[in-house]
């Protein structure tokens, strides 16, 4: 569909098109309901160097059933009130970093949008086929971000119908596959090409496996939006997050890392830079005597070697002095010169 702009902006932030990758820290629920802990994974997205730390707000009771009580409890061990989000928000403001939160139902997402002010809407796989939810949050007119795990691409080329339809013309999709952690074999990261085939906005990658290798594998195939859990914490029982994040020992390195595959992308026309002009000095080899060359002696391959270092005529002039004759004698190891020959 090309309805959706190739870029954006989101607090100022350029995303999509030639835009660096937009670095999203997931801290989801690792705060584990507290507001000392939400600080402190925004003090780490800060520190790393991310674009955006982004959170997960819900009321327990308005997003899971009686029918399932062991999970209501669970969520609500990491559920923070509408008063305790605003200051996390306000937190970010004062640390310089863009808050996003992705609402998981109907007055979360007025909350974070008429309170909070959120830049940008983020909405999680778990609303796969939640088409009324998905066209509200389009109708309320800012950038969304949308993940895709459990989404075939037909739901895609629906969900993009539903966001067109409903007003969303800033868009970016991430591919994402919902397992904690998802096995590598099963990310299929050629995703991102097929979701391109359909969609001309930013396409991206919202990251579950351990460690950080599918996701830097992402940046190098063209992702323009990259999300990543982070923790404090490693081993909590009950929980999951903890086994996909980085944390304070490897996120800075990983947004790092992220910059300089980036770097490493280019997209220019090949050129040589200063460093390896250079290395040319070192590393590429002269054509040399082989042995003694006399007076006026007529120059066979033999007669020559490819020799370091790399400050003279290169090999590839070979034919060009093969054939012709010697204007002096030419001591053996010495770098060959076309004013050596008679190039006549």
């Amino acid at each position: 569909m090309n309805d959706f702009a190739s870029s954006f902006s989101i607090a100022g932030r350029a995303v999509g098109a030639q835009a660096p990758c937009y670095v999203i820290a997931e801290a989801g629920v690792s705060h584990f309901g507290s507001v000392e802990k939400a600080r402190a994974l925004v003090d780490l997205a800060v520190s790393a160097k991310a674009d955006a730390v982004k959170f997960q707000h819900f009321h327990s009771e308005r997003l899971v059933g009686e029918s399932a009580p062991d999970w209501r409890r669970r969520l609500q061990s990491r559920e923070l009130s509408d008063a305790d989000m605003l200051k996390v928000a306000e937190y970010c403001r004062k640390c310089g970093i863009t808050f996003i939160c992705t609402a998981h139902e109907e007055t979360a997402l007025d909350f974070l949008d008429r309170v909070v002010g959120v830049p940008a809407f983020k909405i999680g796989s778990g609303e796969v086929e939640n088409w009324p939810y998905i066209a509200e949050i389009a109708r309320r007119g800012k950038p969304v971000i949308l993940s895709t795990g459990m989404y075939t691409l037909d739901l895609v080329c629906n969900a993009l119908k539903v966001l067109s339809e409903s007003g969303c013309r800033e868009l970016a999709i991430l591919h994402c596959v919902t397992a904690y952690p998802a096995d590598p074999a099963t990310i299929n990261l050629d995703t991102m090409r097929q979701i391109r085939g359909i969609f001309g906005g930013p396409v991206g990658y919202s990251d579950h496996a351990a460690g950080t290798a599918v996701a830097l594998a992402a940046v190098a195939l063209g992702a323009k939006v990259i999300e990543k859990h982070i923790t404090l914490d490693v081993n909590v029982p009950d929980a999951q997050d903890w086994k996909v994040s980085c944390g304070p020992d490897d996120l800075a390195t990983f947004v790092a890392d992220i910059r300089a595959i980036e770097d490493a992308l280019g997209g220019e026309p090949r050129r040589l830079s200063e460093t390896e002009q250079n290395s040319i000095l070192w590393a590429r080899k002269s054509l040399t005597a082989a042995r003694d060359i006399a007076a006026g002696e007529r120059i066979e391959p033999v007669m020559l070697l490819s020799m370091r270092p790399g400050d003279g005529l290169p090999p590839s002039q070979l034919a060009n002095i093969v054939g012709r004759r010697a204007r002096r004698a030419i001591s053996r190891g010495t770098k060959i010169d076309l004013s050596m020959f008679d190039l006549g």
